[in-house]
Order: C-alpha cells, then sequence, then structure tokens
C-alpha cells in the first residue's frame, strides 16, 4: 500500500472514540458487506480508446446534474491543470448560458459528453437537443432509459455506467466521471490506485484506530447526538473547494433522511471568514466546524513575496510589513486557518480538521474514497438508507408532468 495522503484530526471533536458504546456500534455494523462502490474495476481499455479517438477536440463540454457531474467538477477543479483542453462544465438548460457555450465552442473542435446514469432526466434531454449537431459521447446505463435510446438510434459513442448497481454519487471512481477525466488527460489509473488503497484502509474490518472514515463517522454521529445538528463545512483551496457541492451531495442525500442527519454549509476559505464564521461562532450553538487543508502547495515557493525597504515600517494591525518579507502565499493562508481554528476552539465549538497531502491523482482517488466510505458509515449508523434518494424523486415526477401539460 502506498502511503496515506490524508490525515484526520479530531483531538478537538469533544468526542471519545475509546468510549464503549462506539465499539457496540461497531459491532452492530461488523458483518455489512463491502460496499460495490469500493470493489467496482473501471474499464480502462475503453476510456484510453475513447481518449485517442477525441485527442484532437480542443473543447470538451461535460453536461451533468448532481452525481453525473459534481465527481468531474472536483477532480476536474483540483487536477485540471495538467490538461491541454478547454473545458466547460454545463449543469443547467437555461438557455442565455448555452447561447454563450456555443458561441465559444464550435462544433467542429468540441466534444460534448453528455452525462445520465437513468438517461431520464429532463435536463440531459434538453442539452441533447441544444447541441445535437456537436460530435457527442454519452455516459450513461445499458438500460431503455431515453438517452440510451437516443444513443443507439443516433449510433453515438458510449462509455456505460457499471452494470453492478452504483448510486450515481459513490461512482466517481468509474467510468461515470473517469472518461471524461481521462479524455481531458489526467491520469485515472492513479486515481484508482490511491482509491484502492483508501478503500481497503477504511474498511469494516479495519481497526477502528486507523479507519479515518469510520472515526469520522462515528464522531459526527456522537455531535448529532448532542445536539449538532448543522456542520460548518471550510476548504481551505480553490482547486480542492470543487469538491465542496459532492460532499455535500454525498453526505445530504446518503444520511439526511427520516428526519436524521446534519446540515452541510459553509464553503470556500478564507473568503467565507468574512461572512459564515459568523453564524459558526457566534450564532446558535448547534453547530460544529469541519476545516479542509492542504498540507503542500505545488507553487509555495513561487509565492514568496518581497516587500520594499521604505514599505517595511508600515504598521498592520500590531505587525509591520517588515514581517512579511520572504514570506509565502501559502503560508499566510495556513495562518488564515490556523487562526480560525484556534478562535472556533476557543468559543469551545466541536473542531475536525481533515489535511490532504498534496493535490494529485493518487491524493484525489484516496480522498474520494474516503467521503465515499465516511457517507457511507454515517448512513448505517444511523439506521437509513445510505443508496436512496427518497426526497427527491417526486420532484422530478413533477417536472415531467409539467412538460407534460405544456407541450405539443
Amino acid at each position: 500500500m502506498s502511503t496515506l495522503k490524508l490525515k484526520l484530526n479530531l483531538n478537538h471533536s469533544t468526542v471519545d472514540l475509546s468510549s464503549l458504546k462506539f465499539k457496540e456500534k461497531i459491532e452492530k455494523i461488523k458483518n455489512t458487506p463491502t460496499p460495490r462502490f469500493a470493489r467496482y474495476v473501471p474499464d480502462f481499455e475503453k476510456m484510453e480508446t475513447l481518449k485517442e479517438k477525441y485527442k484532437d477536440k480542443k473543447n470538451i463540454i461535460v453536461e451533468g446534474n448532481g452525481g453525473a457531474i459534481s465527481n468531474f467538477r472536483g477532480i476536474y477543479s483540483a487536477l485540471g491543470k495538467i490538461s491541454d483542453k478547454n473545458v466547460h462544465l454545463l449543469d443547467t438548460e437555461d438557455p442565455d448560458y448555452i447561447y454563450d457555450l456555443k458561441k465559444k465552442c464550435l462544433s467542429k473542435n468540441t466534444l460534448v459528453i453528455l452525462t445520465s446514469k437513468s438517461g431520464t432526466r429532463i435536463q440531459v434531454l434538453a442539452n441533447y437537443f441544444a447541441l445535437k449537431d456537436y460530435p457527442m459521447l454519452i455516459i450513461t446505463e445499458d438500460n431503455k432509459g431515453a438517452l440510451n435510446q437516443i444513443r443507439k438510434t443516433k449510433n453515438i459513442d458510449v462509455s456505460f455506467y457499471p452494470e453492478t448497481e452504483i448510486t450515481d454519487r459513490f461512482t466517481g471512481l468509474t467510468e461515470s466521471a473517469l472518461t471524461a477525466s481521462e479524455i481531458v488527460g489526467i491520469d485515472t489509473k492513479k486515481m484508482i490506485e490511491g482509491g484502492k488503497d483508501m478503500y481497503a484502509l477504511c474498511d469494516i474490518n479495519s481497526a477502528i484506530e486507523n479507519n479515518p472514515a469510520l472515526q469520522l463517522a462515528l464522531t459526527l454521529d456522537k455531535l448529532e447526538k448532542n445536539g449538532y445538528n448543522e456542520l460548518f463545512l471550510s476548504i481551505y483551496s480553490k482547486k480542492l473547494f470543487g469538491f465542496y457541492s459532492l460532499i455535500v451531495q454525498l453526505y445530504h442525500e446518503s444520511v439526511c433522511k427520516k428526519e436524521v442527519g446534519q446540515t452541510v454549509y459553509g464553503g470556500e476559505a478564507p473568503e467565507n471568514q468574512h461572512h459564515t464564521l459568523q453564524r459558526l461562532i457566534s450564532g446558535r450553538k448547534n453547530s460544529l466546524g469541519f476545516f479542509i487543508t492542504i498540507k503542500n502547495s505545488a507553487h509555495k515557493e513561487d509565492s514568496r513575496f518581497e516587500v520594499e525597504d521604505n514599505l517595511k515600517n508600515i504598521v498592520c494591525r500590531n505587525i509591520t510589513l517588515g514581517k512579511l518579507n520572504s514570506i509565502s502565499s501559502a503560508e499566510i493562508l495556513s495562518a488564515e486557518f490556523q487562526g480560525t481554528w484556534q478562535d472556533v476552539i476557543d468559543h469551545n465549538i466541536p473542531a475536525i480538521h481533515l489535511e490532504i497531502e498534496e493535490l494529485s491523482p493518487y491524493a484525489i482517488g484516496g480522498f474520494m474514497a474516503f467521503f465515499h466510505y465516511f457517507t457511507f458509515y454515517s448512513a448505517l449508523l444511523r439506521r437509513v438508507n445510505p443508496c436512496n434518494q427518497p426526497g427527491v424523486e417526486k420532484s422530478k415526477e413533477n417536472i415531467f408532468g409539467i412538460i407534460e401539460e405544456i407541450g405539443e
């Protein structure tokens, strides 16, 4: 197993995981079979074939909704620097946005990737017709859904979702998100390697002291029972912030049902320190802090700056600007986190810190796998099904009812 690229600090969570009650909880879920997402192996040969076929396309439009795009959004945000493609995300049927997108991306040098597990989303159908004159690749199940029937009729290239049933939000390390990732030049094999190592580490048979996903799930379950039913999620990295919507989706859809589960809010830091941190520190005392940082910035040394001699004596708060000489932006970002972390602790608010070592394909694969198992365990501990989403299905039915009324 390669070196673990993730570190979880629960020292200030106010929860003691050595309690006998936690051992009893673990025993209750001990016989849970390994989830399908942790056993799946994608078809690399097919993905590499598609990458070769579309290597000359400079513009890639990736369409999707929910899990169909939130996984790729996170991957590309973290690792897209290595790509020579112009990548555009399409998660809406907003006509103004699509008009602008078509103006920027001519069909001759653009590939459109439509992603829908069921192939029955109204958005994916609308965007198929809006972009039907473009070269196209469809990612869907081999089912009776409308999107799969369209690709058969039109002989459109396809990359299938896993044949084994895996709920969409857990498919980030399958063809669902990896096909587009491979096409734009991301090392998906390294991602899978990192994911598999993390899956092995977080398996239910691993000792709790070595299983960060189970540790975090147990901690949040206990904090919810202690009245902390909101979670302030703060991510100190623009590149890693691409995973915010996926983390929220994984937790809300997997855990928040039958009147249990915490509400996740927050956003990108340090920007959210100027507004939403106010809620955590001075608002209702039912919220805990969950902070995510990166240990090693790829451009730390490049970000060091020099303070000119005639500026060194200018005072800002309690320091002179000379104190900033030779400091890097990475060190200032770290100070932003440390100052906030200490403030949260000083206010006796439960605080959790997750640190990812670097932004590499291996580390990102492990990061995604960690959140898969964390939300899976969080649902089991609350005795809800981690793989359904009853709270969103009715709205989808309503949409088609409205379309039927206004259609021809």
